[in-house]
């Protein structure tokens, strides 16, 4: 297998596991790290990693790129706007990119300018711009897609991602609001600093996947309560009536009913973890991964696995994962 030089943007705690599993793969050759934190600029990579140093000095910005690479990973932001100019910039440049932006994973019909400045700067280049991840990206939206497949006259879908949050990176059990007393969370939410980011684009995937004209989509998040005092190994502490998470879902609307159930529970000490989507119709479908999937380590490898494809793909534009064949893993 050819071994594909690749660009990594975005040097925070999502980009420096990539770099750390880049380390195990023989298939890329990182070429390039780019991070606006005075933090990292200038330093190696590999020690800003907590690793050993890599001899690749962390640079400013995509305009300050001094080589081209087979296919870059953007992941900077959750945010499409935010997000777009430097995937077009990494575009002009001549690279085919990959981004974990949530927002981008199917923009339609939510981040529509985003998408459009993205599409044009690709179709300029000539080259391919996918936004992928474990969630939005796979287990909640192309993995029911996937399944329907298996049946007719499909009537709705449940899907439900339920994760105990303890063995999380910090940052995330921050971002589900762990350790916050109720009416800290409902600041937060109020604020939208704390979410799931993708519910949505995920519901209007699934519904674009089955053919569900959608009429209405809404989006609901509540606290998960402790309703004892958690102190965990590597989790946020947790006094009985705060937060330990959060509970979110995503609703989609077609003839007047709902047909898109997407249920998102991530809490510290919640029991039961798992990865479940139901599809009723003909036959009814149920599919459960007990134990659920780690989303950090999942993240890594389709992030990877996708540029892997990308970089060798004629296709042009910013692509969804409706349009592209499967994602495959890498065997050693």
């Amino acid at each position: 297998m050819k071994q594909l030089d690749l660009v990594l943007c975005g040097f925070g705690q999502i980009g420096r596991m990539l770099y750390k599993t880049l380390l195990t793969r023989t298939d890329f050759r990182l070429v390039a790290v780019i991070d606006s934190s005075p933090e990292f600029i200038g330093r190696d990579a590999g020690t800003a990693a907590g690793c050993a140093p890599c001899g690749i000095p962390v640079t400013g910005s995509p305009a300050g790129l001094a080589v081209r690479a087979d296919v870059a990973v953007v992941t900077t932001v959750s945010d499409a706007d935010a997000a777009a100019d430097t995937i077009a910039g990494l575009l002009g440049k001549g690279m085919p990119v990959v981004t974990t932006c949530e927002e981008l994973f199917y923009p339609y019909p939510l981040h529509l300018d985003a998408a459009a400045k993205i599409s044009a700067a690709a179709q300029a280049a000539q080259l391919p711009a996918l936004a992928i991840g474990i969630n939005p990206g796979f287990l909640m939206d192309y993995r029911v897609a996937a399944l329907s497949g298996l049946a007719a006259d499909i009537e709705r879908v449940h899907v439900q991602r339920i994760q105990d949050a303890s063995p999380r990176r910090m940052a995330f059990q921050k971002k589900i609001g762990a350790g916050q007393t109720l009416a800290e969370f409902e600041a937060s939410r109020q604020a939208g600093r704390l979410r799931h980011v993708g519910l949505p684009e995920s519901v209007y995937f699934v519904g674009a996947a089955l053919g569900w004209e959608l009429t209405r989509v809404t989006e609901s998040i509540e606290p998960v309560v402790a309703e004892a005092d958690l102190a965990l190994p590597g989790a946020i502490p947790v006094k009985a009536g705060q937060a330990r998470g959060v509970r979110q879902f995503g609703r989609g609307f077609a003839g007047g009913r709902e047909v898109i159930t997407l249920e998102f529970v991530a809490a510290i000490g919640e029991p039961g973890s798992t990865d479940r989507v139901h599809i009723f119709g003909t036959p009814e479908l149920d599919s459960v991964i007990s134990g659920g999937v780690n989303g950090d380590k999942g993240t890594c490898a389709i992030t990877l696995n996708a540029a892997r494809h990308i970089a060798g793909s004629r296709q042009v534009g910013l692509l969804t994962m409706l349009d592209i064949p499967p994602i495959t893993g890498h065997s050693r």
